[in-house]
């Protein structure tokens, strides 16, 4: 099957301008319902903990349905039904079950839709980051809208324009022609736990928690961390939209640059960078131009590290295992590592304070670079590197 590129693209726009909606301002929500720091640290947890078991329940799922296209259907009709609960969800509990509800329809749908994305463009990763940018682009515009909304309007908005996005999401998959499963299982008698077993499939998914883990205090505390020091709502989305600025232009340019430096030195440089990045941001709120200069960081925190991942789930892992290898980099790098940075930085938040959180964000981060470098593959990974 090949699917229009347009298709893709679409679906990461809205995909990532709905997460435009949760990273910068969920928070935010879930203090206007008067829950503590460490509720939200402890809700933002348990979302994450729904992204490592629900791509890879999905996944073993797969010969359940007729292909990729139908679990993405029914995926995204589900996210509906349950999302549309939030709106008489006022007490902890109740918060919790339709966050947890609703995430494990909506992860389930980005690792079928990156398999499909990878498979339609041959794996051509230049085209994959020209498409990719998309979401980047969708998440810019939601985070500048939405920011410019709340300005205006009380965060109680906020439900209504995620539903509406999670409507057209469900909307586009049906746009799709279904296609034949994707093959999953053995190939060439290598089996999964087997792969699972490999140093370098071990250091890959190590990197990618311990990034996601520095990523914590940022994806649910930024936004709050921002207002307490005087910022507007419509000052925190152009913040935040700076470092997705940054993440488009790299993604555009990535496929013409990548050949610059291995795999692993380009997990090296981004882990790095993102250290310093996290290092700096809890003590550059004075400054909205340090703010911004920090932000730009993000091309390397996100972009590179996501464009690198993604060729490596297709050489680490056969071909007849990719869709498990995308379930497994997102349920257990996103999944896994959001939830213990969310968690661990809710738990810390009122105790040490955000200059301090962030510090141990950027020293999370740094620890990930000595992971890349014993693990990793030292030259550019080819086909022949599968399964080592």
């Amino acid at each position: 099957m090949s699917v229009p590129a347009s298709r893709f693209s679409f679906f990461y726009a809205l995909y990532f301008a709905l997460l435009g909606c949760i990273s910068p301002f969920w928070g935010l929500y879930l203090q206007s319902l008067e829950f503590s720091a460490a509720d939200i640290g402890t809700l933002m947890g348990m979302f994450g903990v729904v992204r490592i078991l629900a791509p890879n329940l999905w996944a073993a799922q797969a010969g359940r349905f007729r292909g990729p296209v139908q679990m993405i259907r029914i995926a995204g009709a589900l996210t509906v039904l349950f999302f549309c609960l939030i709106f008489v969800a006022r007490d902890f509990v109740t918060v919790a079950i339709v966050m947890i509800a609703y995430g494990f329809f909506w992860a389930a749908m980005l690792p079928q839709y990156e398999v499909l994305c990878m498979q339609s463009l041959h794996n051509q990763l230049d085209l994959y980051s020209r498409v990719r940018l998309w979401g980047s682009l969708g998440f810019i515009m939601s985070v500048i809208v939405v920011g410019m909304l709340l300005d205006v309007a009380t965060v109680s908005v906020l439900p209504v324009v995620m539903l509406v996005l999670m409507l057209l999401i469900t909307a586009n998959a049906w746009g799709i022609k279904e296609s034949s499963r994707v093959e999953d299982g053995h190939e060439d008698g290598v089996p999964f736990l087997r792969l699972l077993a490999s140093r370098a499939v071990i250091g890959f998914i190590l990197v990618n928690i311990l990034l996601q883990i520095s990523f914590g205090p940022y994806y649910t505390f930024f936004s709050i961390f921002l207002e307490e020091n005087g910022y507007s709502p419509a000052l925190t989305g152009v913040i935040w939209s700076a470092g997705v600025i940054a993440e488009v232009l790299l993604f555009w340019q990535f496929g013409r640059i990548m050949h610059l430096l291995s795999w692993r030195n380009w997990i090296v440089l981004s882990m790095a960078l993102t250290a310093l990045r996290w290092s700096l941001t809890g003590v550059a709120t004075a400054s909205v131009t340090g703010l911004l200069i920090l932000q730009t960081l993000h091309a390397f925190s996100f972009a590179v590290m996501h464009a690198v991942s993604m060729r490596y789930v297709q050489t680490l892992f056969p071909k007849a295992m990719h869709g498990r290898g995308q379930a497994l980099y997102s349920s257990v790098g996103f999944g896994l590592g959001g939830a213990i940075g969310a968690w661990g930085s809710g738990l810390l938040w009122m105790s040490l304070g955000g200059t301090l959180v962030f510090t141990l964000a950027g020293i999370a981060a740094l620890l990930a670079v000595p992971v890349a470098l014993f693990t990793l593959n030292g030259r550019q990974t080819t086909e022949r590197d599968v399964g080592r």
